[in-house]
């Protein structure tokens, strides 16, 4: 499992097969909470250093964290798709904010007919 800080900038070290790697320009991160099942994607550009790199055995993806946040702590499931659309690689990681002061974070469903509150530590 992988563990990323919230408010941080998290590097992802992957180990893409060098065939696929090649012909992609770019992967998109899909990451889906386990509770909420709220979902968000980044984009990476495989021109940009500051947010891709390789060599011979691995690639390394920068997830920058800081300005475009998860909403909550927990679980996630990461795939990630090279142009969009083929999916490479599936992991499950931890998101952690290891500055937050409160207790909980609420999640307030959205079916307005029976909106439960759940509490998530």
């Amino acid at each position: 499992m992988v563990i990323l800080n919230k408010g941080q900038e998290n590097e992802l070290v992957l180990n893409i097969n060098n065939n696929s790697r090649q012909t992609f320009t770019g992967y998109t991160l899909t990451f889906v909470h386990a509770l909420s099942q709220e979902s968000k994607s980044y984009t990476i550009d495989k021109s940009n250093p500051a947010q891709y790199g390789q060599n011979n055995r691995y690639c390394e993806i920068v997830l920058n964290l800081t300005s475009n946040d998860l909403n909550y702590e927990g679980q996630y499931q990461l795939q990630i798709f090279g142009d969009g659309t083929s999916l490479v690689y599936t992991i499950m990681c931890e998101v952690v904010d290891t500055n937050q002061t409160d207790t909980f974070i609420q999640y307030q469903s959205d079916n307005e007919d029976n909106s439960n509150y759940i509490y998530i530590e």
